[in-house]
């Protein structure tokens, strides 16, 4: 896992082509290379930033043509490069590029298959930059609390992970929230995923596990305390909603012959008291609830999006509809 500034981003060579489905790494990147190569008082006439699809071929190769003004080089940063309608002209200009000048390509998409690609990476650097998932995201997630000086264990790495998402931008805003939330202190405690979860992050989980176990009065009284402590709609549905599959998941694991706490196991659930709870969800539910259930939050889901009935009545409603 790669964390940091990349030192193959050298802003030495004429071009470079970063590839990742994760908006932050191409970010960084892009940031990490305008600090090398452009002087923060010449940017203004020595760096352009365009997407493909609003660049034209003339104000591109015109950038690129260009010797820079006050300054040793410039940088042009073409985004979405696979979505730039003249990328022929990008081949033939990298066969002798302008030494004064870098283009950076950046694409979350291009694949090496494509036309393009197979035209330009023989003739610029080449960086490709995975989605971390597992493992490798909640040592991402400690490692930038790291950065901010602060320190944050597995388990408070791995909850914010189950809560925020794998995307790298949210859960970067959402440690810097925390960071600001628990002020002084260096040690990240579970109380400031607060600044995350408003009303406590031990409530979503709390609901999830109540409609699991069919505790009704309680993910009633747990919903209440969720949106009153101003949770939007749309993250509850989703909490739910990905605790109900990991349980389908978990039937998948029991249909093919294991035991629920060998389910809970294989689902990625590591601490005892933990799977323990999991398993018993499993033994009072069947597949055929499940996908019911996964079928009427997708409604939901729907309405909420759509419909303009109120937010608090949609969730209320689909809390009966997951205890019918």
């Amino acid at each position: 896992m790669k964390t940091g500034r990349d030192t193959a981003l050298d802003g030495k060579r004429a071009s470079y082509l970063i590839l990742s489905p994760e908006p932050l790494f191409l970010k960084e990147a892009e940031d990490q290379l305008v600090e090398r190569v452009v002087p923060p008082e010449s940017r203004d006439m020595n760096y352009l930033a365009l997407y493909g699809w609003e660049a034209e071929p003339s104000t591109v190769e015109e950038f690129l043509q260009t010797l820079p003004f006050l300054a040793d080089r410039r940088l042009l940063v073409l985004r979405e490069v696979q979505s730039f309608s003249a990328w022929k002209r990008l081949v033939e200009y990298l066969k002798d590029p302008n030494p004064s000048s870098c283009l950076l390509m950046t694409s979350s998409e291009l694949k090496k298959k494509d036309p393009l690609y197979k035209g330009v990476s023989s003739k610029t650097a080449v960086i490709e930059r995975k989605k971390l998932y597992g493992p490798a995201l909640v040592k991402w997630v400690i490692s930038k609390f790291s950065s901010l000086g602060m320190e944050a264990d597995e388990g408070i790495a791995r909850t914010l992970v189950e809560v925020a998402g794998s995307g790298l931008m949210e859960l970067s805003h959402e440690i810097e929230k925390i960071s600001l939330f628990a002020g002084d202190r260096t040690a990240v405690q579970q109380t400031d995923l607060e600044a995350t979860v408003p009303g406590g992050v031990e409530n979503i989980f709390s609901l999830t596990d109540a409609i699991g176990e069919g505790n009704k009065p309680r993910a009633f009284k747990l919903l209440r305390t969720l949106v009153d402590n101003g949770n939007r709609p749309e993250f509850i549905v989703h909490m739910i909603v990905r605790h109900q599959r990991q349980l389908l998941r978990g039937k998948s694991f029991v249909s093919a012959g294991r035991t629920p706490r060998e389910a809970a196991q294989e689902v990625g659930i590591r601490f005892p008291g933990l799977r323990e709870k999991y398993a018993k969800q499993l033994e009072r539910t069947t597949e055929e609830k499940l996908e019911n259930r996964i079928r009427k939050i997708s409604e939901c889901d729907l309405k909420l999006k759509t419909s303009s009935i109120h937010d608090e009545i949609l969730l209320d409603e689909l809390l009966v509809n997951l205890f019918d």
